[in-house]
């Protein structure tokens, strides 16, 4: 029992909390992943996985917390107008907005482990660095290059699943429809996230 609880607390959260408690804690993710992100170096270009930046790069707070806000105004406009248009029944735009915030939790491991020292290679400028330096520096690393690899992969793999949870339980829909509209509602927010950071790192830079 206890291990059936622990799984539905994982996996499928938002059958416990939604609305106003569900965006209260999304905000805090948001805010912890802005401050780890920028601690680590780690950045939330998009909204399906992240990147450790090179020991060697720095970027500014406003930056990372633009990340955070750019994930979240994408993944709550996308998923909302695409709730209302497959969803036969009535969609909170603060169901969405709460539950798809949280759905970034999983992040929070990856941007714990840019605290990590180790886990920033630096391997120059990559326009100048020849192909022989970069393959060194990835054989030298290759053990701990596979470990975070594949705990970016599972971490990526669970906050899928807790989207497609949010959205699911958020707008009430389920099966085929279900799947399809959140496969393409994740390419327009990966998408869409992607040039407003864009846009951001322009303007800041």
């Amino acid at each position: 029992m206890k291990n059936n609880m622990l799984i539905s607390w994982l996996f499928t959260p938002f059958k416990f909390i939604a609305g106003s408690k569900a965006l209260v804690i999304g905000i805090v993710v948001l805010a912890l992943l802005s401050i780890f992100g920028y601690l680590g170096n780690v950045h939330f270009g998009g909204i399906v996985g992240p990147s450790i930046a090179d020991s060697s790069s720095e970027s500014p707070y406003i930056l990372h917390a633009c990340y955070q806000l750019s994930a979240c105004i994408s993944m709550t406009l996308v998923f909302y107008i695409m709730a209302r248009i497959v969803s036969k029944t009535s969609v909170r735009l603060i169901d969405i907005a709460g539950t798809m915030a949280v759905s970034q939790a999983p992040f929070i491991l990856v941007a714990l482990l840019g605290l990590l020292p180790n886990v920033h290679l630096h391997i120059g400028d990559p326009n100048t660095a020849n192909i022989q330096e970069i393959m060194q520096v990835v054989k030298d690393n290759i053990v701990m290059i596979t470990m975070i690899s594949i705990i970016s992969i599972l971490v990526m793999i669970w906050s899928m699943a807790l989207k497609y949870n949010a959205y699911s339980v958020s707008a009430n829909i389920k099966g085929v429809i279900g799947g399809v509209s959140f496969t393409i509602g994740i390419i327009i927010c990966e998408i869409l996230s992607r040039l407003i950071n864009y846009l951001v790192i322009n303007l800041i830079s």
